[in-house]
């Protein structure tokens, strides 16, 4: 039995060697030739892959050439890979998710309305390329600030916390003259209302429109430089917490509403006064995980069940009624510079290796590379795993990294050689 996966990086690169484990063959698929280098940091899967083709435009070439390995399933392994994967299920017959000509999975305007026409509540949404008619709707709307984004974007790639006209203009320049996470100019902007109360994050996995909720998470975030705020530790959420009875519907429905019906997703959302309230969602595994760690903490992890769903469905749908609970305390630790530089040095990253609760860490940057200052998670240096027994431990562990942080743990060419260190 053969997979396509679609762009195995970040935690897409975990995909193949799942897949290995269930008997299953990957055919890997680059959906441009030109794949961002932010990706190509994290080792591609080799060992684990048959053969691999490059998608350049031609959707028919591309079917043609993989014809003879009978694929049975394609996969996105990252957000760059979700349109292509959604194409080639439909094209090849396989299990996939509803195809819509609006794009409702990638353009976050289309998002929340199909969210919102599902009956469920969604951000206030504009699309527009005219920064005038943004800021008539952000005058209209009332309420400052105002959060602006390409309407095909990943992560926190060029969002902008917009508190007044100003800093709207300059978020809205900005963004039209950037390129997007595929490499393509940004040619609309969206403009939302910013959402306030306590964000979350949930993986799941659907087989023929039954999802199973694999984790839900709950983010812990800082201001960052210009008042936007950065992501600082995520931590897993019991199922018996009121958060998860009040998220999961509303999740459920969500999926729904967007048509994913096979696969991974990704979606956040948050949890205000008035009820859960969709903040974006990726067809997609969740970015940047250690599949392994995490499966210390639940017993399983995204990953593995995407894997199990395609080959065993039958066996996946029997614990799709499981709730995820959190066996033992775990910290994601988004990593935070804030300084940069040309960095010179990670050695005194084995002082973090030495903490009690570590578990594992994964860069995003290398000795030579340029370090910018942490102001979103593009500009993240990585992360960085806490696990223990003793949450009491993990905060301290927690503590003396932010500590190593401030104190030079990211050597770069502007830190001093002598630059004190903490005792």
């Amino acid at each position: 039995m053969h997979c396509l996966v679609v762009d195995a990086y970040s935690s897409g690169r975990f995909l193949p060697a799942a897949l290995a484990a269930h008997g299953i063959t990957t055919v890997h698929i680059d959906s441009a030739p030109g794949i961002a280098d932010r990706l190509l940091r994290t080792p591609f899967p080799h060992e684990a892959v048959a053969d691999r083709f490059t998608y350049r435009g031609d959707l028919n070439a591309l079917v043609t050439a993989v014809l003879p390995y009978r694929p049975a399933r394609v996969l996105p392994g990252n957000e760059t890979g979700v349109d292509l994967a959604d194409a080639l299920s439909a094209r090849l017959g396989l299990p996939g998710n509803v195809i819509d000509g609006r794009r409702v999975r990638r353009d976050k305007y289309e998002m929340a309305r199909a969210v919102r026409a599902h009956g469920l509540r969604a951000p206030d949404t504009l699309r527009t390329h005219r920064f005038d008619t943004a800021l008539a709707w952000a005058r209209s709307h009332g309420r400052w600030p105002v959060v602006v984004k390409p309407a095909d974007s990943a992560g926190t790639d060029n969002v902008f916390f917009c508190a007044g006209p100003v800093e709207l203009c300059t978020a809205f320049d900005h963004i039209l003259r950037s390129v997007n996470f595929t490499g393509a100019r940004n040619r609309t902007v969206v403009v939302q209302e910013h959402l306030t109360g306590t964000e979350y994050f949930a993986n799941t996995v659907s087989v023929a429109g039954r999802h199973h909720i694999a984790e839900i998470w709950r983010y812990h975030k800082r201001p960052g430089r210009g008042g936007a705020p950065v992501y600082d530790y995520e931590e897993p959420v019991s199922a018996r917490e009121p958060a998860t009875a009040a998220l999961r519907p509303y999740l459920l429905g969500a999926l729904d509403a967007l048509g994913i019906r096979n696969g991974p997703a990704h979606t956040e959302i948050m949890l205000t006064d008035e009820g859960p309230v969709l903040i974006e969602a990726g067809a997609r595994p969740a970015g940047s995980i250690l599949p392994d760690v995490v499966s210390r903490c639940f017993g399983t992890d995204h990953i593995t069940l995407t894997a199990l769903a395609c080959a065993d469905p039958a066996a996946f749908m029997a614990r799709t009624d499981r709730p995820a609970q959190p066996r033992v305390p775990l910290r994601y630790v988004s990593l935070i510079s804030p300084r940069g530089g040309r960095l010179v040095s990670l050695a005194r990253f084995d002082e973090i290796r030495a903490l009690p609760s570590y578990a594992g860490h994964h860069f995003s940057v290398e000795v030579g590379d340029h370090l910018a200052p942490t102001v979103d998670s593009l500009t993240s240096p990585g992360v960085c795993y806490l696990v223990h027994r003793n949450p009491r431990q993990i905060e301290t562990d927690y503590r003396r990294l932010r500590t190593l942080e401030e104190t030079g743990l990211y050597e770069t060419d502007e830190v001093r050689p002598d630059a004190r260190r903490p005792a």
